[in-house]
């Protein structure tokens, strides 16, 4: 399937007082850590594609949760989703990423290698107080679930 570059997706998943993180092999974040995803295939909710992307990049399952924030370009969607971890260790895709592991947050906090998008992205993950989109049981009745989604 090809690739929809306007549109990308990740997730956050912690687990055990640490994150999920891959070291980017490429582009502005070669040699940095940051959460894994990547762009929507054509037709793919972004949803799958944060889950599919975490997978294929580091070998472990989760469940996207909540719209935890959007980054929005001129030329680009970003969602990034909660996950909640399901199964599998951290293992390098050897293409897009050198390394998948899961880094303590107050050393991925405190690290220079990790960069600062995902470090503030982490943060509003960590607070209680950080209002999330929940994905709504609504769906119009023009569309179905699995292609009309409102996060409220």
């Amino acid at each position: 399937m090809e690739n929809n570059r306007k549109l990308s997706a990740s997730c956050v998943v912690i687990k055990n007082n640490a994150v999920l993180l891959v070291k980017h092999t490429y582009g502005s974040a070669k040699g940095k850590y940051l959460i894994p995803g990547g762009f929507s295939e054509n037709g793919e909710m972004p949803q799958i594609t944060a889950e599919r992307e975490v997978l294929e990049e580091t070998g472990v399952t989760v469940k996207a949760k909540d719209l935890l924030a959007v980054r929005f370009t001129t030329e680009e969607v970003w969602c990034i989703f909660t996950a909640e971890y399901s199964e599998g260790e951290p293992v390098s895709d050897n293409c897009e990423n050198e390394e998948a592991i899961f880094m303590p947050i107050d050393e991925l906090l405190a690290s220079e290698n990790v960069v600062a998008t995902t470090k503030e992205i982490v943060k509003s993950a960590l607070d209680v107080n950080t209002a999330v989109l929940r994905k709504s049981d609504f769906v119009n009745s023009k569309f179905d679930g699995s292609t009309w989604q409102l996060f409220i």
